[in-house]
């Protein structure tokens, strides 16, 4: 069945995140040091949480002055010729809560 465009102009758009529980806790717990208990359980690491430039690719802009929330992801280094997982390792990156944002002008 065919969407409105209304409808897909509407839908949420998901993040990549894939639902580690460490993340989403280590998140939730500095939304809720910065903006409140009750925004705290409020939060979806789905749908609240993005990179700067993920945030740009939705035509919003990162408020002047605000500092990241600190996440990580893993990375995983792989041998070319057998695809098999050689080490893996964590990274340190940087997401900013949609409180954080406003609409590109």
């Amino acid at each position: 069945m065919m969407k409105s465009i209304k409808t897909i102009l509407s839908e949420e758009d998901p993040t990549p995140w894939t639902g580690s529980e460490a993340t989403e806790k280590l998140v939730r717990d500095q939304v809720e040091a910065r903006f409140g208990k009750k925004e705290a359980s409020k939060f979806r690491a789905k749908y609240d949480a993005r990179s700067f430039r993920e945030w740009l690719k939705r035509k919003k802009i990162v408020n002047k002055g605000e500092h990241g929330l600190e996440s990580f992801v893993i990375i995983e280094k792989k041998n070319p010729q057998t695809g098999e997982v050689i080490k893996k390792y964590p990274k340190k990156i940087w997401l900013f809560h949609r409180r954080q944002v406003s609409p590109m002008q």
